[in-house]
C-alpha cells in the first residue's frame, strides 16, 4: 500500500520515481487517499490538509510562479536577474533542490558546450552556489524542484530561473529517490502515532526526544567611556564561554563578540541552568566591574548579535516555516526596530539556518534573548515546543511578499494584527503546558507592548555581581 502521493505531470520522470520509489503513488495528477504526505513536481491540483507537504499547492497555484518568487526575492534582498537586465555570465549552474538541500548540481562554462556534475560541497563557490538555491527556493515558499544560477565576471551570483518540475536524467531521478526515501524516513517519528488525522487530534504531552542546544552572543562595554571591549581580552577562543570567529580591528585586532556553549540537552529548563554556570564562569574572568555586558540585537554599530538556537534533527521546510512564524515574530516585537532593520541587513533573515557537524542545525534568525533570564528561558522552551510539533503550526505568516518586506524593515505594526492567532496556535500545542510559565512571562511583554531593555547590564539582569561589602568604619558612621 502506497504510503504517500508524487504528483509527477512528466511521463518520463514519472515512470522513473514509480520505479525508485515503491513507497508511494507516482501519479501526474493529485488524487484523493488517505495520504502521509504529498510531493509536488510543478502540478498545483489537490489541497494541502491532513498530510505533509513538499510544494504546496497553493505556492504553485501562481498564475506566473517566476514572477512570485522575483516579487520574494525583491522584497528578501536574495539577488536575481531581473527581467530586460543583460549580464555576462562566465559560469552557471543547474541545482537540484529537496528540502533545504541541494542535492545534484551541473556545471556548464562559457566557451564549452557541455555541463558537468560537481558536487554540492566541492569547494567554496559550489558551497555558496548551493546555499542560494536553497534560499531561492525556500523564500519563494517552494521546497522542491531546480534552480539556474549565474556567476557574473564581478563574482557575483544571480538567480536565473526555476523549474517545479524539473527534467530528469538516471542520475538526477536516483539522487530525488535517495532523498524522498530518506525523508520518508525521518517522517516516521511522527507516522508512528498513526494517520496525519489523528496525529492532529492527539492530545500527548511529551516532545519527540532530540537534544536542543544553543549559543548565544553579548558584547562587552567599558562603562567608563562607552567603548567596546575585545571579549577575547577576557576569554578564550573556544570552552563553555568562548569568542565568535569575527574577528575585527579597532585601533587593534580583536574578537569583539562572546559566545555561550551550554551543553545540549533535551529539556530547555537544564540548558537554561548549563547557560546560568556558563555565564557565571564568564563573569569569573572579568575582574573589573566596569566592564558591562549587551545583548539584544545591536548593542554596538554594524555589530549584531544573535540567540542561536541548535536542534539535534535535520531541518526541514516546514519546522522553519514554523520558527519563522512563531519564533521569529514573536522576538521582532520585542526588538527596537532601527536596531533590527540595521541587524537584518547582512544577519537573521527568515529560514537562516546553518547545518551542524552534530547531524542537526542552528537556527540564526533572533537575536541574543540574554538580556534577562525571562528572555532566555521563554526562547528555549518556546523553541522546543515548536520543535515538537511544528506539523500542527500550518498558519505562514510569510505567504505574501508584503509579510517578508515587513519583517525585514521591522514593521511591529503590520505583526501585531497576526498576534491573537499566533499566541492562540502556540497556547493549544500538547507540550506547551510544561512550560507555561516561563512562555507566558515572556509574551507578557509582547501582549503589553513592551520592548525588552538592550542597554541592560546582563551581569546586573543575571544577578552576577555581588554587592560591595561597606567597610567596617563606614557601617559604623565613621567614614
Amino acid at each position: 500500500m502506497a504510503l504517500g502521493l508524487i504528483i509527477m505531470p512528466n511521463e518520463t520522470n514519472r515512470n522513473l520515481l514509480a520505479e525508485l520509489i515503491p513507497e508511494a503513488l507516482v501519479s501526474p495528477t493529485y488524487q484523493s487517499g488517505n495520504w502521509r504526505f504529498i510531493i509536488r513536481f510543478g502540478d498545483a491540483s489537490g489541497s494541502d490538509d491532513n498530510c505533509f507537504i513538499l510544494n504546496r499547492a497553493a505556492v504553485l497555484s501562481a498564475t506566473d510562479l517566476l514572477n512570485a518568487a522575483q516579487e520574494h526575492w525583491q522584497t528578501s534582498s536574495v539577488r536575481f536577474l531581473a527581467p530586460g537586465k543583460r549580464l555576462t555570465f562566465y559560469r552557471r549552474y543547474r541545482v537540484q533542490v529537496f528540502d533545504l538541500f541541494p542535492i545534484y548540481m551541473r556545471r556548464s562554462e562559457i566557451g564549452r558546450r557541455r555541463s558537468y556534475a560537481v558536487r554540492p560541497q566541492s569547494s567554496q563557490e559550489t558551497r555558496r552556489v548551493g546555499e542560494l538555491a536553497v534560499r531561492a527556493f525556500y523564500t519563494a515558499g517552494l521546497d522542491v524542484g531546480s534552480v539556474d544560477i549565474g556567476l557574473s565576471s564581478g563574482g557575483k551570483l544571480y538567480i536565473l530561473g526555476i523549474n517545479t518540475c524539473p527534467r530528469m536524467t538516471r542520475s538526477i531521478g536516483v539522487t530525488y529517490a535517495k532523498y524522498i526515501r530518506s525523508w520518508i524516513e525521518r517522517m516516521d517519528v511522527y507516522w508512528s502515532k498513526g494517520t496525519f488525522s489523528s496525529l492532529l487530534n492527539m492530545k500527548e504531552t511529551k516532545c519527540p526526544n532530540y537534544l536542543l542546544g544553543a549559543d548565544p552572543e553579548f558584547a562587552l562595554r567599558d562603562a567608563r567611556t562607552g567603548r567596546m571591549v575585545f571579549a577575547s581580552d577576557y576569554f578564550p577562543m573556544q570552552g563553555l564561554i568562548g569568542c565568535d570567529a569575527r574577528r575585527v580591528k579597532v585601533g587593534r585586532s580583536g574578537y569583539p563578540l562572546a559566545e555561550v556553549r551550554p551543553r545540549p540537552t533535551q529539556c530547555p529548563l537544564d540548558l537554561y541552568e548549563g547557560i546560568v554556570g556558563a555565564l557565571r564562569r564568564a563573569n569569573s574572568l572579568v575582574p573589573n566591574r566596569h566592564i558591562e555586558w549587551r545583548a539584544g540585537t545591536l548593542p554596538f554599530s554594524k555589530l549584531p548579535v544573535g540567540g542561536h538556537i541548535h536542534f539535534g534533527m535535520l531541518p526541514t521546510s516546514g519546522l522553519l516555516r514554523a520558527l519563522d512564524s512563531y519564533l521569529a515574530v514573536i522576538f521582532l516585537l520585542l526588538e527596537n526596530p532601527a536596531a533590527a532593520r540595521s541587524r537584518r541587513r547582512r544577519y537573521g533573515w527568515l529560514g537562516d539556518h546553518r547545518l551542524k557537524t552534530h547531524g542537526g542545525f542552528e537556527y540564526r534568525v533572533v537575536p541574543s534573548w540574554l538580556v534577562s533570564p525571562v528572555f532566555a528561558r521563554g526562547a528555549l522552551c518556546l523553541a522546543k515546543v515548536i520543535g515538537c510539533h511544528w506539523y500542527r503550526l500550518h498558519h505562514d505568516v510569510f505567504v505574501n511578499p508584503e509579510a517578508r518586506s515587513a519583517f525585514r524593515r521591522a514593521d511591529q505594526e503590520y505583526f501585531r494584527s497576526e498576534l491573537a492567532g499566533l499566541l492562540l496556535m502556540i497556547r493549544s500545542l500538547p507540550s506547551y503546558g510544561s512550560y507555561a510559565q516561563e512562555i507566558e512571562a515572556m509574551l507578557a511583554y509582547v501582549e503589553q507592548n513592551k520592548r525588552w531593555k538592550t542597554s541592560a547590564n546582563l551581569r546586573r539582569s543575571w544577578r552576577l555581581l555581588r554587592r560591595r561589602r561597606r567597610s567596617r568604619a563606614s557601617s559604623q558612621g565613621l567614614g
